[in-house]
């Protein structure tokens, strides 16, 4: 008995102590790369048609996502601006829901660059600026047949949690032949601040910031003050032949404070990846869940 707890004691000492993986960024305008992370299984992309618009900071990769308590672990990420102050911990706060004061936000690069047309249309009469954009063509199998789309996201945005119900929510947006399947699951509402937070579809929100409000922080290692759960974007029964594919991200009605898109490694298929439910709670980070194993293990030996 006293050598299990001892053991016990031992495996509590190793992970109050162990540091955590913070997620890994490596910044890249590679239309290939970014494309080719994400590509899973059934699709391929038409050779040519790869095209990315925007700044060198703006997109790349991420590994080690689940140990900062991002619903996945690897992935491409766009963002309105400097993705590389995207690691935590953040140290925002406190905050308070709707506020609309930014003072304590730190994740905003505003960069001066040009918006999307097909962002505008969204938040029209506002307008864009500072977008990123990934494109290109694709097929199910050798393009002689159809097929269904899926892939997880998660959308996350510095604008959270004191500019909700603002003008200011950034805008993102996936255009599969021109329609955007970037919506609130079940609804035909974009995703942004003000469509997924703390009282509005509230099962797929996560507040990462401290506040005066009475909201739980997750304490996510990410610098940013709100996240989604991860959802599954998805478009069934296209037709044969070449579907042309848009991600965009951009900042709307001005350039301050940044949001992000993480698109999750080899899910864009014609497989559902079975996202799991609205509300789930996040991964435990990696050493939490070893400790879990660990615990579990000892309930077993002392049975």
């Amino acid at each position: 008995m006293k050598k299990s707890s001892l053991s016990v004691m031992a495996l509590l000492a190793l992970f109050s102590t162990a540091p955590a993986k913070a997620i890994v960024i490596s910044p890249t305008t590679d239309a290939n790369v970014l494309a080719g992370n994400i590509l899973g299984s059934g699709i391929s992309i038409v050779p040519g048609t790869l095209n990315y618009i925007g700044e060198p900071n703006q997109s790349g990769t991420f590994t080690n996502g689940i140990a900062s308590g991002l619903a996945f672990d690897e992935g491409i990420v766009l963002s309105t601006g400097d993705i590389n102050q995207i690691p935590g911990p953040n140290t925002s706060g406190p905050e308070a829901v709707g506020d609309s004061v930014s003072g304590d936000d730190d994740v905003s690069t505003p960069l001066g660059t040009a918006g999307d047309a097909d962002l505008d249309a969204i938040v029209t009469p506002s307008s864009t600026q500072d977008a990123a954009v990934l494109e290109f063509d694709f097929i199910f199998g050798d393009g002689s047949v159809g097929g269904d789309l899926f892939f997880n996201f998660v959308f996350a945005s510095e604008e959270y949690i004191d500019f909700i119900g603002s003008a200011f929510n950034d805008v993102f947006g996936f255009f599969v032949d021109g329609a955007n399947i970037a919506l609130v699951p079940g609804t035909t509402d974009i995703i942004s601040v003000n469509s997924i937070n703390n009282s509005t579809n509230s099962g797929y929100y996560v507040n990462n910031v401290a506040n005066t409000s009475g909201l739980a922080n997750a304490m996510v290692d990410l610098s940013f003050d709100g996240l989604t759960t991860v959802i599954t974007a998805s478009l069934t029964g296209l037709a044969p032949g070449p579907h042309s594919m848009k991600f965009a991200i951009a900042d709307n009605s001005d350039g301050l404070l940044d949001s992000a898109v993480f698109i999750q490694a080899g899910t864009f298929s014609n497989e559902n990846p079975n996202t799991p439910p609205p509300g789930t709670p996040l991964p435990l980070p990696g050493t939490l869940a070893l400790l879990a194993a660990g615990l579990a293990g000892w309930r077993l030996q002392r049975r």
